[in-house]
């Protein structure tokens, strides 16, 4: 499951909302309120939610002008692929992804386009689910497989990081959330995963990460020729040492 590669042979399908999840409603709750607690990481400017669950974060950024969801279903202010964004090039100054690896074909396109729309410094806020949590584990149960979020494919926390450096992204934060295993449709308050959850992070059903893209700016250093100068056609002088002066004056 970890080492599959990225590109998926099919095409999968997304979630339209987070209540077509199993717990959905306190997933989008628990992602609203750790983007809240990042946003003085944010850069002032346009910010966009990408994917059909894009419009489940609006409370984020009430009152935001500069606010735009993007996604190719769902209630999206703008209908877009999301691998060919309907977006300019270094006009985004903030995008956030809530869990859109997993259902994606190409990741790494994906990812590549995120690169292109963000201008420079302008930050990613990226989350996805954990492979290493009993949540995810879940999924090889029968019963799972064919909901959501159980149906996409996961990839770990340290593996994204590596995307998104090889991109040149930095990452600036990065933490385990969702301290529930999923095993219910919906929240039901605290039980034993969720104390379990708190006891070992590593165990949390998500991740989140804050990443911001950095643009380098490679120094060149021409090779400076040394050339004589030509004064009214001819050449200037060279020095001379002290033994050449002693030679001409001999001659």
């Amino acid at each position: 499951m970890l080492i599959k590669p990225a590109y998926s042979k099919i095409d999968l399908a997304a979630p339209e909302d987070w209540q077509q999840m199993a717990c959905g409603q306190y997933m989008v709750e628990q992602t609203a309120e750790l983007i809240r607690s990042h946003q003085r990481r944010l850069k002032p400017g346009k910010t966009v939610a990408i994917s059909s669950l894009g419009p489940g974060l609006n409370e984020c950024f009430r009152g935001n002008a500069d606010w735009l969801t993007l996604g190719a279903a769902g209630k999206v202010a703008v209908r877009s692929e999301l691998t060919d964004m309907a977006l300019k090039e270094d006009s985004v100054d903030n995008l956030i992804a809530p869990f859109v690896l997993e259902f994606c074909q190409n990741p790494h396109k994906l990812l590549r386009e995120v690169t292109r729309v963000l201008d420079d410094d302008g930050v990613l806020v990226l989350t996805g689910f954990n492979p290493y949590s009993p949540a995810v584990a879940s999924g090889f149960f029968v019963r799972h497989k064919k909901s959501f979020p159980w149906c996409g494919r996961y990839f770990t926390l340290i593996r994204v990081k590596d995307w998104l450096e090889v991109l040149g992204f930095e990452v600036l934060e990065s933490e385990f959330y969702v301290s529930h295993f999923l095993h219910h449709s919906e929240h039901r308050g605290s039980d034993w995963s969720t104390k379990l959850s708190e006891v070992i992070p590593g165990m949390r059903a998500a991740y989140f990460i804050v990443a911001r893209k950095q643009t380098l700016i490679t120094l060149l250093k021409p090779s400076v020729q040394r050339k004589q100068l030509a004064v009214n056609g001819r050449q200037t002088a060279a020095a001379m040492t002290t033994k050449q002066f002693s030679k001409s004056k001999r001659n």
